[in-house]
């Protein structure tokens, strides 16, 4: 091998300096920046998955929004439970969640209403099933003639299951 000369030498040394500088300078922080942009990439891509998978559910709530709504609803006639109503209370809840397509799970009447005097009885009624079925359940429920109030109204998500929880007052004869 051929000795270099010193002037080589330093050129050499020069031009490894200046790619060492250009490297340090210009592809590091690119390399950097690259790194920060697939991160960003990556947490956008997620959050586009996110929004495809609520674009159905989004789509059929526009839909259930753009139904015409009845102008003016009729108040249902007032009136009494009936022993004899009260004793099939169930059969009547069961009817109403196959009309709307659910399922009707208990009715529960509160043991502290029966010794009530206001002639009012308080019944927990439990339904599950298609949450865009319960409007049709409820409006069936609120035309019951012997319905004084619902005082509560709980909707609970468990796993893939969603249940309507109603908490009833009925006026009793």
């Amino acid at each position: 091998m051929s000795k270099l000369h010193p002037q080589n030498l330093v050129y050499l040394i020069i031009c490894g300096a200046a790619i060492l500088v250009f490297g340090l300078l210009f592809i590091l922080p690119n390399a950097t920046a690259m790194s920060e942009m697939d991160a960003e990439i990556e947490e956008l891509q997620t959050k586009i998955q996110e929004q495809e998978l609520l674009n159905p559910i989004y789509r059929e709530l526009i839909r259930q929004a753009q139904k015409k709504m009845p102008g003016d609803l009729p108040l249902p006639q007032t009136g009494k439970i009936e022993q004899r109503t009260l004793a099939e209370i169930n059969d009547v809840f069961n009817e109403m969640a196959r009309k709307s397509g659910v399922l009707f799970e208990s009715a529960v009447p509160d043991a502290s209403s029966y010794m009530d005097e206001s002639g009012q009885l308080t019944m927990s009624v439990t339904f599950s099933g298609d949450f865009f079925q319960f409007r049709e359940l409820l409006l069936d429920v609120c035309k019951l003639p012997y319905l004084k109030s619902m005082d509560e109204f709980k909707l609970v998500t468990e796993k893939a299951v969603k249940r309507l929880q109603l908490k009833l007052r009925l006026n009793q004869g």
